[in-house]
Order: C-alpha cells, then sequence, then structure tokens
C-alpha cells in the first residue's frame, strides 16, 4: 500500500510538510443568489488552491435551490492540464417534483457544464459526489455554477455546501 507524503526515519518534519498533509477544505458560511444569470461563475466561497503534480480524492455536497424551470448548471473549474472526473448523485435536470425519487449517478469530467434541477425555492436538493483529480500546474478549484434557463426568480447554492480534497499523491 502507497502512501503519501512517505516519511522515512530522519525526514525533517517541517511545516510545508506538514500542511501538505492537511484536508483543504471549504464551507459555504452563506448562501449565494443568483437570478437572470445563464453564465457560470466561480461560487465565492467554494474555492479552494492546489499544488502542481499532484493528486487529489475530491468529495463535496451542495444544496441548490431555485424555481424549477431554470435548474442550475454547475461545473468544476480547476488549474490547466489538469485530469480526472468525479461522479455525482442528484436529482436530474427537468424534475419538478421537490419528493421525487428521479436520481442519477454519473461520471463527469472536470470543466464540463452539468444540469441538475431545482426542483423548489423551498425546500434544497442534495447532491453529493466524489472523484479524482490529478493536476500538472497549481492553481484553484472551484464550484462554478448559474441557471440553465434565465429566470428572475433567483437559483441559490446554500450555505453549508461543502468541497473537500485530500492529497493523495
Amino acid at each position: 500500500m502507497s502512501q503519501w507524503p512517505q516519511i522515512f526515519a530522519g525526514d525533517l518534519l517541517d511545516a510545508d510538510l506538514l500542511m501538505s498533509m492537511v484536508p483543504l477544505d471549504a464551507r459555504k458560511s452563506v448562501s449565494t443568489s443568483r437570478a437572470s444569470n445563464i453564465v457560470v461563475a466561480a461560487d465565492p466561497e467554494l474555492v479552494l488552491t492546489v499544488a502542481a503534480n499532484a493528486e487529489y480524492r475530491i468529495e463535496f455536497y451542495f444544496r441548490i435551490s431555485g424555481d424549477p424551470a431554470a435548474d442550475m448548471d454547475i461545473k468544476f473549474t480547476v488549474p490547466s492540464g489538469a485530469t480526472g472526473s468525479y461522479t455525482v448523485t442528484g436529482r436530474l435536470a427537468g424534475t419538478s417534483v421537490a419528493d421525487s425519487d428521479a436520481r442519477t449517478s454519473t461520471r463527469i469530467a472536470f470543466g464540463v457544464e452539468t444540469q441538475f434541477s431545482t426542483p423548489s425555492t423551498a425546500a434544497a436538493q442534495a447532491n453529493h459526489g466524489a472523484g479524482r483529480l490529478i493536476t500538472i500546474n497549481g492553481g484553484t478549484v472551484s464550484i462554478d455554477w448559474a441557471q440553465t434557463v434565465s429566470n428572475g426568480t433567483a437559483s441559490v447554492m446554500e450555505a453549508d455546501s461543502w468541497i473537500s480534497l485530500r492529497r493523495i499523491a
């Protein structure tokens, strides 16, 4: 079994090495609303900085709400040259019944906009996923989002949504 980082007897345990072992986490402390907007942009709180030439395990949970006619486009933006994908379980786009079991689990490449349902302005839709990210260049990882169909009723990325990265190589 490989372990990252490999630490040998006599190795100096400095701040850089210790910090490289700490998971990177971002959590929304307040909800963010966007209305009449179909251009995805980074969520102001769901942004993390990653190292070059690294491999990460990614896990995330986001809650979204809004007018069912708008739905939501969500995309992970990663540093240039990065590869990998994630699988997310969430409500299919276009599902307007809040308690519907119409869910999907799909493998998605980073950088691809994917549509998620916003079944209600009153009840948030929960989505959970995990994946693997391999970087060549350092930079930022962000969850970007906008409405799928422009709508005057705001779509919302709810408070307590989060993203977590753990370096594994």
